[in-house]
Parts: C-alpha cells; structure tokens; sequence
C-alpha cells in the first residue's frame, strides 16, 4: 500500500459513501457493489454506527441516508471528510482524554509513525502553551489535536510552523463563516479584536526531523472565567 494512502477500515468507507452521496442517499445494492460487502454487513454496521452517534435513514426508496454525524469526535468521520492522498490525517487517534496531545504525538514519533498522523482529544489534563504556559480545556468544550510533521526545515526555524498554523486556522474559519478573523501574533487567532479561543504551537523535538504543530480551541467564556 503506498504510504501516501490511509488504511481505510470498513466503517470508514460506508462514512464516506455516506457523506458523498450527502444530501442524497445511497441504495444497499449499489453500497455493496462498491465496497465490494454483503448488503447483510453493511445493514449490520449501520446498526454500529447509529449507536455511535451518527443519524442514519434508511427508506425503500433512498436507501441509506445521512442525516447528522455525531457530536463527538471519531477518527473514521474526520478521515471521510480528507481528500485522498493527503499527507496530514494519514493515521488518526482520538481520545476522551489525555495528558496532552503533544506528549502522545511524540510517543508516536519516537516509534516512527509516518509523518501527517494527527492525535486529538476531548480533554487534556496537562496541556501547555507557549513558554510551558498551563492550557486548561475543559471536557466537551475543547478541540485539541497535535500533527506529527517532518518539516524541510532547520530546528531554528520550526517556529514558522506556529505563525503558519495560524494562518491557516484564520482562513479556514473565514471561508467556512464568511467572517474576517484575524491573527495577534504568534499564535492567537481572534475575532472582531477578542480572542476567538484558536491557539497554535509548533515545536521541534530532539529526535531527528520530527516537528509537532499543536492546536487547540477552547470555550473562550470559560478560559476567562
């Protein structure tokens, strides 16, 4: 398999299916035809996935139907929504809570996991900011995730890495909202002059190339609490 491609698991393909046919649905026969199953084991992960949180109809006459994915994260559905062949989110990992994403991103580091895997979490318990700053996130008010990248560039300069996840940050909310955000530098992104709660941390680690870009959003209302 080439190393550009991630391993796509069963749920994964029927969640992608899903989403693409979206807001149409998919007949069974043509699902199963496709991803090459019985029309019996797709029937029985729809059952999986409903319980996991995902909306699903199923009618005569649409087939299977996409309502709503589920509110908590679940590393299949991020992945259904990549483009293939993208080098970021090639392995993903979630977890309901962890020290911190970064500690867990260079474990998987030093193993020698590919470049692009990404670690989220819902909650983390030791988190930290610029200059070992503490990053409290409370649980389920928290988007927290960690990229393992192995960036063409001298340890001195992975700094970059945080100016460029900020950049990035601010154009995706702004082409998803359709409102200007802007970045104060280093690593915040706000909105209409107040912190939006988006902050990004990119390091260098003491094992060869391997950098890791740290990401987080937080309810902005209880970090100021």
């Amino acid at each position: 398999m080439n190393d550009n491609t991630r391993h796509m698991s069963t749920d994964l393909k029927i969640i992608r299916a899903l989403r693409e046919a979206w807001p149409e649905g998919i007949a069974g026969t043509d699902m199963a035809t496709r991803l090459g199953l019985t029309r019996g084991a797709i029937w029985a992960r729809m059952d999986i996935l409903r319980s996991a949180g995902f909306e699903i109809e199923a009618s005569p006459h649409h087939g299977y139907r996409l309502l709503r994915g589920p509110d908590n994260l679940i590393g299949d559905d991020i992945a259904s929504q990549l483009k293939s062949g993208n080098i970021i989110g090639r392995s993903i990992q979630v977890y309901k809570e962890t020290t911190s994403t970064n500690e867990v991103a260079e474990k998987l580091a030093r193993s020698g996991v590919s470049e692009g895997a990404v670690v989220f979490a819902e909650k983390q318990l030791a988190g930290r900011g610029r200059l070992g700053r503490k990053w409290e996130c409370p649980g389920a008010m928290s988007l927290l995730f960690s990229i393992l990248l192995r960036p063409q560039m001298a340890p001195a300069e992975v700094a970059r890495l945080t100016l460029m996840a900020s950049c990035s940050i601010a154009k995706s909310l702004q082409d998803i909202t359709g409102q200007a955000f802007q970045i104060k530098w280093p690593n915040d992104v706000h909105f209409k002059g107040k912190k939006s709660g988006w902050n990004t941390h990119g390091t260098a680690r003491g094992h060869g190339p391997d950098s890791i870009c740290d990401t987080g959003c937080r309810d902005q209302h209880s970090a100021e609490a």
